[in-house]
């Protein structure tokens, strides 16, 4: 039910028509009143803190719901920063979770960030500057103001990954969506594009990158808090596929992929900035590499088991 509400608000009020608003700068005033006024952003925050005291399984279908609907406000991260911050994020204030990466993805559209400290973690107003490489509305530096609110450190790179790999499993739920519509539709020699034995073999292996996100982040909204090894495995496949099916979007597309007024560009940019921020599949899966490394007990089979049952 929860699920289903969110969908509503997003089918509502984000889309690509709000996605290309907030790409020139102008994020629709309904958008962030909705997100404001629905309770979402209040899902993870204690009880009696004034929140709903959900958890991370919660959070997931609605991250990536996120994604699919091309939100273009940071709505997970704000969710991820009430809740470690409680109650010091300003009502309509929205925030990015800033660990190290090239790109802080919707930082323009954000007024706060949680930024590691010294032995704590800190939200503090930002000032979004530097570049913006796929015209999304992100950040290649951040600049601070004075701290407002501190709380315990926790793991903001395994935050900031576990997130985004939800966001790219939305992506690519939509992009792939918006793939079966062109195929179906669109004909060529009198048969639709899906009646090529090519097009049916591509279609199938962007089904299978599709699930295999999918699959990949949820294991990170295991348990009651985002873990390295958690956000390591579901970072590096949610990259992994991310390149995977961009190449097949696009040949799927043709020519017609490529034009700024088609919205698959809207999808692909951001899979693209999203496969990047934070550590791409080559980042993640050097830790996982190094965690086998040090665990000798048993085959490559166990020690993946032992790894997902902590997750």
């Amino acid at each position: 039910m929860l699920a289903e509400a969110f969908e509503r608000l997003l089918m509502g009020e984000a889309g690509p028509v709000a996605a290309r608003a907030a790409e020139r700068g102008e994020v629709p005033a309904g958008l962030s009143d909705a997100l404001v006024a629905s309770g979402f952003l209040d899902l993870l925050v204690r009880q009696d803190a004034g929140g709903a005291g959900l958890g991370l399984a919660e959070l997931f279908p609605l991250a990536v719901a996120a994604g699919r609907h091309l939100l273009s406000i940071p709505f997970a991260q704000t969710v991820v920063a009430r809740a470690l911050v409680p109650g010091a994020l300003p009502p309509d204030g929205f925030a990015v979770i800033a660990a190290a990466s090239p790109v802080i993805p919707m930082a323009r559209l954000a007024s706060h960030g949680v930024v590691a400290g010294e032995g704590a973690i800190l939200l503090a107003p930002l000032r979004a500057a530097g570049d913006d490489p796929w015209r999304t509305g992100a950040a290649t530096l951040v600049e601070w103001a004075a701290p407002i609110a501190h709380a315990p450190a926790v793991d903001l790179a395994a935050v900031a990954a576990a997130l985004t790999a939800a966001e790219i499993a939305g992506l690519l739920q939509g992009a792939a969506a918006l793939a079966h519509a062109h195929v179906t539709t669109r004909e060529q020699f009198g048969r639709p594009l899906a009646a090529f034995q090519a097009i049916q073999q591509q279609m199938a292996r962007l089904a299978e990158e599709v699930i295999a996100a999918h699959a990949a982040a949820s294991l990170a909204f295991r348990g009651t808090s985002f873990t390295a090894m958690g956000a390591a495995i579901a970072k590096a496949r949610a990259s992994e596929a991310a390149a995977e099916a961009q190449a097949i979007l696009h040949q799927v597309h043709g020519a017609i992929g490529m034009t700024a007024d088609y919205d698959l560009g809207l999808f692909t940019r951001r899979l693209q900035e999203a496969r990047l921020a934070f550590g791409g599949e080559g980042h993640w899966a050097a830790l996982i590499a190094q965690e086998r490394l040090s665990d000798r007990d048993g085959h490559a089979v166990a020690f993946l088991r032992r790894q997902l049952e902590m997750t």
